[in-house]
């Protein structure tokens, strides 16, 4: 999508904040694939964690993604012989041959995908008993902090609500089920997953085998947030609003930040006292959607 393939999109700072796909996540698909182990594309593969993290369970595994960039990173970090990356779209895939491919995986991908244009090349290209495995994983939760959750989650859904990119946003916020599979005649084996510790009403399910939990700082929280699509298009829209770290009086970010330290008791007496609030401890957990599907 267009804020990560923007010129000015920091792709280093993605790979270096972004959380990979936890072990757990890798072994529910695995343990629902049921083809042979031979071919694996990763939709969207950004700095090519699930191309890594899956490299030893395949064949040959292809890493694709529209952000030249991107892949700069994911091929730096990519030690493994029979990962490979292409520039390339998710919708169309002119290098793979009809009926090859074993596993198609895409993480924090699909909701930039074309719903109809995806399905229609997952269709021709992955194999009779093959899988297409769609994770997505955001809404961040602060754990045991209230008042730093409230202000993440205001920072998310209004500070920030013009600058999420569409229609990713809304995708995601509609738990992916615009791009769920809905051909019945082509795959079987429909299954959704979803782990939510929000408690919100839409979670169907709550699986512990996709949770998405990250130990972190708040230095690490930081650096995260202005890895997001919508923290870029903000900066775009506001150039002249340097962050503190850069020098400036402070920007979207910076403004979060020190409205969590202040609500919060505990973080506002370690600075207070000479602390660095970079170095506060903290738990984040996110609300967790897997689609899977199997070609008939």
């Amino acid at each position: 999508m267009a804020s990560f393939s923007d010129d000015n999109y920091d792709c280093s700072a993605y790979a270096a904040c972004r959380p990979p796909p936890p072990k757990h996540l890798f072994d529910t698909v695995l343990a629902y694939h049921q083809a042979p182990r031979d071919l694996c594309i990763d939709l969207g593969c950004g700095n090519g964690a699930a191309a890594r993290g899956l490299a030893s369970h395949f064949g040959s595994i292809f890493g694709v993604d529209p952000s030249e960039s991107m892949l700069k990173e994911a091929r730096a970090q990519t030690k493994c012989r029979n990962v490979h990356y292409r520039q390339c779209w998710a919708e169309s895939l002119p290098f793979v041959q009809t009926g090859t491919i074993d596993l198609v995986i895409a993480c924090q991908a699909a909701h930039w995908f074309d719903p109809d244009l995806v399905w229609k090349e997952m269709t021709r290209i992955v194999r009779s008993g093959g899988t297409v495995a769609f994770w997505n994983w955001g809404n961040y939760v602060v754990v045991g902090h209230a008042h730093a959750n409230r202000a993440l989650r205001k920072f998310s859904s209004e500070d920030l609500a013009s600058y999420w990119p569409q229609p990713g946003k809304a995708i995601w916020d509609d738990c992916m089920r615009p791009v769920e599979c809905r051909d019945f005649s082509n795959w079987t084996d429909h299954t959704r997953l979803e782990s939510d510790p929000s408690g919100a009403p839409h979670a169907l399910r709550t699986v512990e085998n996709i949770r998405m939990q990250i130990s972190d700082t708040l230095g690490g929280l930081e650096a995260l947030l202005r890895t997001w699509s919508s923290v870029h298009e903000w900066r775009r829209a506001h150039p002249h609003a340097a962050s503190v770290r850069d020098g400036g009086a402070g920007d979207i970010v910076d403004n979060l930040i020190q409205d969590m330290i202040e609500g919060e008791e505990d973080w506002r007496r370690i600075t207070m006292s000479g602390g660095d609030w970079r170095e506060i401890k903290l738990e984040l957990e996110t609300r967790s959607v897997l689609l899977m599907v199997r070609r008939a």
